[in-house]
């Protein structure tokens, strides 16, 4: 596993704020322009880096010794 770098973190957090502003503006109707925002952004941003750095990579190991269920 590999340490992110510093735009890995910065891309992820700000996919993240600008997926929690769409989703507040179209799914909420509140302030897209707001700490709210930012917040479920951050949440998101770090979810999202976790996966990438954390589950991503233990799943492409397991995922291919796994037998599929129709034999191939």
């Amino acid at each position: 596993m590999s340490m992110p770098n510093t735009q890995d973190i910065i891309d992820n957090l700000l996919r993240g704020v600008a997926i929690a502003a769409v989703n507040r503006a179209i799914f909420e109707r509140k302030p897209v322009f707001s700490m709210g925002t930012v917040n479920q952004g951050v949440r998101l941003g770090g979810a999202s880096l976790a996966y990438d750095n954390l589950v991503r990579p233990v799943a492409k190991q397991v995922l291919p010794q796994l037998p599929l269920p129709n034999g191939k």
